[in-house]
Order: C-alpha cells, then structure tokens, then sequence
C-alpha cells in the first residue's frame, strides 16, 4: 500500500459495453456501501455546511462521475427538508451509468428534480464558475495522475467550491473493502472492484501534491472515518485574491 497500484484495473471501467445486470448489481452494491459507511451523511453534512456557513437560500451544484445519483439524490433530500431550493445536475461519461442514473432519479419524484447528463469529466463544457458546488466522490481513484490534475482543475473552474471524496489508500482500508463485499455478499463484480479501488486510490499527501499542481491554492486535505480521503477548497475572492 505504500505505492499507488496504476496497474489494476476495476470492471467499472471497461472500455466495452457493460453487462446491464451485473452493472445494476455493483451500483447498488456501491450506494449500500455509501450508506453503511457513512460516507453518504459525511457527504451531505459537507454541503450542508457549505450552504449554511455562505448563507445560501439556494444552491447549484454539479456532481462529476456521479455514478448512480445516490450522492445528489441525498443532497436533494436534504434540501427538501430544509426548504433549500438545490439545482442539481448529476454526470458521468458512461451511457450505461446515466441510464441507471435516470432510473433512480425517476424512481423518487417526490424529491426535487435532478438533471442528468453524460459528459466527460475531463472535458466539463460548462461556463467557469457556474456552480456554488463541484462534487466528486468515489472517482477520484479512477485517473491516473495526470488525469487526476485535469479533473482537480475542471472542477475548481465549474465550482467556486470544490469538494472531493475518496477512499484512502491503506492496508485497513483494503483489508476491510474485501471482508465487507465478502462478508454481505456482494456482486463478484464489487468483489474484485472494492479492493482494486484501493490499492489505486491517493494518499492524502499524495492528493496535496495533485491540488498544488492543479492550481488548487490553499486546499485542505485530511483523512475521516473510515478510510475517507477528503478535499475541501473555495475560489479566491476576486478582490483579496485569497
């Protein structure tokens, strides 16, 4: 666990079509996941403090890779209940991944409407600033380095705050992902992801490094319970330029 494992490849991202079925199981398996962990409420109370501490009687946000909606879902909920009007759109480069998306946004129509689009996190064709929030949870693992910079960059110029969540990269953090999809019997498909996503994920100084080189001035990384690698960053004030 000491070094990045840039060799291992997760079933999600194949380069080929997706089996339907097993690609439903492992979503679900993921938003379980979310939920048991925690990871989330985390992600839910994160925005919540955004949005109180600016003030905000309402507020965008745009959720990268978003997987299948399960975060902005949430985050919508939350809203809701507080009487927030969220404008949320909901991304990710994968046809098969938005469709599900669709579905379970679809399948709540209580909740306030989130749009959902297929675009490439590396390519956001959205204005600069035009977002309270960027969010990405989860993802993050999933470029390399070098793509990693240009994801931190993309964000930082959609969102005038950036928010990202990830697994840490750690021994306990590998030995847990395989007993819990083991242990609850989860999809093989999450099985082998689980695990594989940790021995690619970040370090928290590795992550600095990745900020600092994506122009992310000021970011705050830590690490949260359990195994959570987490970034924080807000635009500069125009007239301060801090």
């Amino acid at each position: 666990m000491r070094t990045r494992d840039a060799e291992i490849r997760e079933l999600l991202d194949a380069e080929e079509s997706l089996d339907a079925q097993a690609l439903a199981h492992n979503l679900r398996d993921i938003r379980r996941i979310n939920a048991l962990l925690g990871w989330t409420s985390y992600t839910v109370r994160a925005v919540a403090r955004i949005v109180r501490e600016q003030q905000l009687r309402s507020f965008s946000l745009l959720d990268v890779a978003s997987g299948s909606a399960d975060m902005p879902l949430a985050i919508a909920r939350w809203a809701a209940r507080n009487s927030i009007e969220a404008h949320i759109i909901a991304t990710d480069i994968s046809p098969e991944i938005v469709a599900v998306a669709r579905e379970q946004v679809a399948a709540q129509p209580a909740i306030p409407a989130i749009q959902v689009e297929r675009q490439d996190a590396l390519h956001l064709p959205y204005s600069d600033g035009a977002f309270d929030i960027a969010l990405c949870t989860l993802a993050l693992h999933h470029f390399d380095p070098e793509r990693a910079v240009e994801l931190l960059r993309n964000l930082a110029r959609a969102g005038r705050t950036v928010l990202v969540f990830d697994v840490a990269r750690s021994s306990l953090a590998y030995a847990g992902a395989i007993l819990l999809t083991q242990a609850l019997r989860m999809h093989p498909m999450t099985r082998h992801d689980a695990p594989a996503s940790v021995r690619r994920a970040y370090t928290a100084p590795e992550l600095r490094t990745l900020a600092d080189r994506a122009g992310l001035r000021k970011a705050r990384v830590w690490v949260g319970f359990p195994f959570r690698l987490a970034l924080s960053w807000h635009a500069p004030c125009a007239s301060t330029g801090e």
